[in-house]
């Protein structure tokens, strides 16, 4: 395993508190890895900081308002800060973008809009659940057994003409559309 790697993974096992007997919650696992995640991809383009990510959040649920304590934290070297968003055009600047739950409307046609209203954007997309290539994200994750597992989806990712580190994709459950 890579040094990258392992820091993730020693990273994420800092997450539960010194003295607390509870592993760390799902919530906690998922908006870990989405913070670190700007870590392992490369943009076309030398426009973002390497010093600072920018994650943005759109929608709601418990990975959301845990994404929302990481703003200023320092991970992995970079400083994050967490931004909502409400509206496609507007996440044009962010990094990362978590899509979390939409507001009322069918999950699929929420995620949907949001994924081809910034297809060709360098905006790294993260979803949840099991149709995340349905709906265009590019990683996607989802809880197996006791562990949170993710996936890639590669025709999204060349959409965007974005790349992932091989270590992050070594740890991936699955990967769709690799060439």
């Amino acid at each position: 395993m890579g040094r990258p790697a392992f820091c993730l993974l020693l990273w994420l096992s800092l997450l539960a508190t010194p003295g607390q007997a509870a592993p760390p919650s799902e919530a906690a696992v998922k908006a870990a890895l989405v913070a670190n995640l700007a870590h392992y991809t490369e943009w076309p383009e030398a426009t973002w900081s390497v010093k600072h990510t920018l994650v943005c959040v759109a929608g709601r649920g418990p990975v959301v308002e845990t994404l929302q304590g990481f703003d200023s934290q320092v991970l992995l070297g970079r400083r994050i800060g967490v931004s909502p968003r409400s509206r496609p055009a507007d996440a044009r600047d962010c990094q990362v973008l978590f899509l979390g739950e939409g507001s009322g409307r069918p999950q699929g046609e929420w995620l949907l809009e949001w994924t081809l209203g910034l297809a060709a954007a360098p905006v790294l997309t993260v979803c949840e659940g099991e149709d995340f290539v349905a709906n265009g994200c590019m990683v996607g994750l989802q809880r197996e057994g006791t562990q949170v597992a993710f996936d890639i989806n590669f025709n999204a990712l060349r959409r965007a003409s974005l790349r992932l580190s091989s270590h992050l994709l070594r740890l991936a459950r699955n990967l769709y559309g690799k060439p």
